[in-house]
Formats: structure tokens, C-alpha cells, sequence
């Protein structure tokens, strides 16, 4: 199993920072705001071989972060790619690779100064945070202006 807190503070430990826009340009991922359905928060692609997070363009600046974030664990621990990221959906799909990226996103905000330490804490607490609760807390983080 896949220590999601261990890789989250080598990363921010290596960089220097936690803040996504900063992780992401070190990592040689572009971030491109585009025109996205409210439904469609962001998501992962690579065009020749190169990693590019489309965001929605909508999004608060905490809504943006956190989607960053979310895509970053997916570019940081699967392979793959084409994931979208729409927690605030009426229901929550038990994906293993969803789950890793919603928990990755965690523990890099519990690094950051931007958002309520508290709100973060209290679903980090457990070594391995109930899916259903980081997706419910992430998803009230996200807004729209």
C-alpha cells in the first residue's frame, strides 16, 4: 500500500513549498483554466508525454487549489490519466485510484496556511482517512464565486 503522507511530505520537503501552483511549474505540469461544465471540476491529461491539469476556470481560488491538489496525486501516483475530479456529485464512487488522489489532496493542504488546519486534521486522524469523509470534506472546500 501506497504511504500517501510519507510521499506528500517528501514532495513538499524537496520543493520547498505546498502551494499547488508552485508544486505543479516544478513538476513541468502546466495548469490551463478552460470553459469547463460546473460539474466538471478538473482534470489530468498528457499530450506528448506532457502533463497538463485543465481547470475549470470558475472555480474559487480555494475550489482551484483544491482541485490542484487532487490532480497532483494522480500525476504524482498513477500512470494512467484522463480523470475528472466532481466531488460534488449525489454520490461517491469507490474508485482506489480516486480515493488516493482525494487523500493525496488532503495531506498536501494540511501543509497549507490557506485553508482551516482544523477542517483537514480532523479527517487526517485515522492512517487511512474513510474515503466517503475526505470526499465530503473536499467537496465543501470547492466553490464557486
Amino acid at each position: 500500500m501506497i504511504n500517501i503522507k510519507l510521499r506528500v511530505a517528501n514532495l513538499v520537503r524537496k520543493y520547498g513549498t505546498c502551494k499547488p501552483y508552485a508544486l505543479a511549474h516544478d513538476l513541468g505540469i502546466r495548469i490551463i483554466p478552460v470553459d469547463l461544465p460546473i460539474s466538471v471540476r478538473g482534470f489530468l491529461v498528457r499530450v506528448l508525454r506532457r502533463k497538463i491539469i485543465l481547470l475549470n476556470n470558475k472555480l474559487s481560488e480555494t475550489g482551484a487549489k483544491v482541485v490542484i491538489c487532487h490532480e497532483l496525486g494522480h500525476a504524482r501516483l498513477h500512470s494512467g490519466y484522463g480523470y475528472y475530479y466532481d466531488p460534488a456529485g449525489t454520490y461517491f464512487i469507490p474508485s482506489k485510484r480516486e480515493t488516493e488522489a482525494n487523500e493525496f489532496a488532503a495531506y498536501l493542504l494540511s501543509h497549507s496556511y490557506d485553508i482551516n488546519p482544523d477542517i483537514v486534521a480532523n479527517i487526517l486522524k485515522d492512517r487511512h482517512p474513510d474515503p466517503k469523509a475526505v470526499h465530503k470534506i473536499l467537496g465543501e472546500l470547492i466553490t464557486f464565486p
